[in-house]
């Protein structure tokens, strides 16, 4: 039978219960500038079992059931598979760039332009042929050419490393943040074994989860347990509190000492598609070795072709047979001009037919700008360069409009996400205003029943 002591208890239960609700909100308040945080609830229920008395069942207020965490389990995989995404694409973006500032033909300067120099100085000797001075800039523009050559294979050799030594900081913090969150899956799954709901916590792991998904592509499920089993490239990354380590492997026959990414428990290999790091394998085992090769097969054309015809030519001391580059080239690494025309630009052969006066020689290598030995017979030399350093420009290109086309889903998702997870201080403060009130009716309750109580216990005194 109904009391004025059940009352009193109704009357502190519900008190209590809007103290939590909003202590809640302002526990929201508090964080609305917090990264990662999301939005709680006091999910108010009511007090069970109600008082049975005459005539049926009467409610006993209200209670806190769960603080709940505003989780939205669906956008937070599309949001994680469009972070992996937009990471790789902005790394991409940026490794291309790099290796653009290293072909230098965005600023007028680039092996291009050399070549259209060296070709230039052909034609100053085939007009000049017994000029000294003239010969002299034919043997500093091929010298140029060469070393400028060495120094773009050199250079992006140094960017794979480069490359390679951020791929080390990425392991390391792929390792960094799996054990965290192995860690706060350990503490989050025994306090849920208590019947607590660890909030925060979860906040923490999840922001954790946002930053590993752009360094690779991973997927999480939630377990039973509270604990979220991650994978990487279809392998298990974290489990409860256990989470498998990285390592770095040596990989044969690279010239930078680059190194593989796999699995520290077996060695096999880490299936990277998406995030920062894909982006990184991609340019530096894909995109820089083509342009390595293509190089390669450039400068040996390039060579060769110079060669054949300078090797019918004469010098001015009537010597022929020379090579102008050094014959045992093997590709950008390792051109350089010929012993003898780097020790004396008189050996440069100018004349087809011995005579001082004669530049034929010197007329045909200007024209060999012009023919097509390149692809087969479909391209020239300076057009076989070009179609490389436009290769990597078009690519930059595509990475930029794709990583623009991201970021502008990213936007979208992020913004629904914020909707639907963060903090609004307009609904927070409408939900205090609104607990407040039902506090202040309770409270007014409470000094009735208070009240009727000291009327009761005067009667009985």
């Amino acid at each position: 039978m109904a009391s004025l002591f059940d009352a009193v208890n109704l009357a502190k239960r519900s008190l209590m219960s809007m103290q939590w609700a909003m202590t809640t909100s302002s526990h929201n308040v508090s964080n609305v500038n917090t990264p990662g945080y999301t939005r709680q609830r006091a999910e108010l229920e009511s007090f069970k079992p109600p008082l049975e008395v005459p005539g049926g069942l009467i409610g006993m207020g209200v209670e806190v059931g769960e603080i709940t965490r505003l989780r939205n389990r669906y956008l937070d995989r599309q949001v994680l598979a469009e972070r992996q995404n937009q990471g790789f694409l902005n790394f991409e973006n940026t490794a291309l760039a790099q290796v653009e500032t290293i072909l230098g033909e965005t600023s007028g300067y680039g092996i291009s332009g050399i070549l259209d120099e060296f070709w230039a100085s052909w034609s100053d000797l085939a007009n000049e042929p017994e000029n000294t001075s003239v010969r002299t800039v034919v043997q500093q523009k091929g010298d140029q050419l060469a070393k400028s050559l060495n120094d773009l294979h050199n250079d992006l050799v140094n960017q794979q490393k480069e490359l390679d030594l951020q791929l080390t900081g990425f392991v390391g913090q792929i390792n960094q943040i799996a054990a965290q969150v192995a860690s706060l899956n350990q503490s989050i799954s025994e306090q849920v074994a208590m019947g607590v709901q660890p909030n925060d916590l979860m906040d923490q792991r999840d922001l954790l989860l946002d930053q590993l998904s752009n360094y690779a592509n991973i997927e999480m499920q939630d377990e039973s347990n509270g604990s979220v089993s991650v994978w990487l490239g279809g392998q298990i990354l974290v489990y409860r509190d256990t989470s498998q380590s990285l390592a770095l492997n040596d990989m044969p026959n690279t010239e930078g000492k680059l190194h593989s990414v796999v699995w520290a428990s077996n060695s096999g290999e880490v299936n990277f598609q998406s995030g920062q790091v894909a982006g990184l394998l991609l340019v530096r085992d894909e995109t820089i070795p083509e342009l390595q090769n293509g190089l390669d097969e450039f400068t040996v054309a390039l060579v060769t072709e110079i060669n054949a015809i300078h090797n019918t030519g004469y010098a001015l001391d009537g010597s022929t047979n020379l090579d102008f580059f050094d014959s045992s080239v093997t590709g950008a690494a390792d051109i350089k001009l010929a012993l003898e025309v780097s020790q004396d630009a008189d050996k440069i052969a100018a004349s087809a037919d011995g005579s001082i006066g004669n530049g034929d020689i010197a007329l045909a290598l200007f024209d060999l700008q012009n023919e097509l030995v390149m692809n087969n017979g479909t391209s020239t030399l300076g057009g076989f360069y070009a179609t490389l350093a436009a290769d990597v420009g078009s690519l930059k290109q595509i990475a930029e409009t794709e990583l623009y086309e991201s970021e502008i889903a990213l936007q979208q998702l992020d913004s629904w996400k914020t909707s639907a997870e963060g903090v609004s201080l307009d609904e927070e403060m409408a939900n205090l205003v609104q607990f407040q009130h039902t506090y202040t009716a309770i409270a007014r309750y409470m000094s009735a029943i208070d009240e009727m109580m000291g009327q009761l216990l005067a009667i009985v005194g």
